[in-house]
């Protein structure tokens, strides 16, 4: 009977540190993606822009003739629908539309899920100078890494 109850409360102490060692662990699974994200960036030629932490929405001022690597980082434990996307900054809703993006599922890094977008900048028209402002949104939240290297 004692040996019974013994592995029975084995059991559950084991299954108590399982779940506990779990809860919380998106900080550093996120952080192991984002060392990873990088690693993979600065192999492939990109240099280090920005990171936005932990929120819905950025924005920079692209340059022309450049690539651009955004990487999204978030945590998604209940499977809702995710909103993630990088668009151009204008009121002219065609120009809009046709300067959009959305990412790829990459995957996950324990609880961390990771999408990547990846877009190039060409030559702009008109005289308003060499760059462009481009608005990153992410729902849920996300740490949002923003990479380029000239085209």
């Amino acid at each position: 009977m004692h040996m019974r109850l013994f592995f029975v409360l084995l059991a559950l102490f084991g299954g108590i540190t399982v779940s506990r060692g779990q809860y919380g662990g998106y900080t550093a699974d996120s952080k192991t993606a984002g060392d990873a994200v990088k690693a993979a960036a600065f192999k492939n030629g990109y240099q280090y822009l920005i990171t936005f932490e932990e929120t819905n929405a950025g924005a920079i001022n692209v340059n022309k003739q450049t690539n651009y690597l955004v990487v999204y980082v978030y945590q998604n434990p209940n499977n809702q629908a995710v909103t993630q996307r990088a668009h151009l900054m204008t009121p002219d809703s065609v120009l809009l539309k046709q300067y959009s993006a959305k990412p790829d599922n990459l995957g996950r890094v324990g609880t961390a899920a990771v999408s990547r977008l990846r877009f190039r900048t060409r030559n702009f028209n008109g005289g308003d100078g060499d760059t462009r402002p481009v608005k990153f949104e992410a729902n849920p939240k996300a740490t949002i890494y923003v990479f380029y290297k000239k085209a």
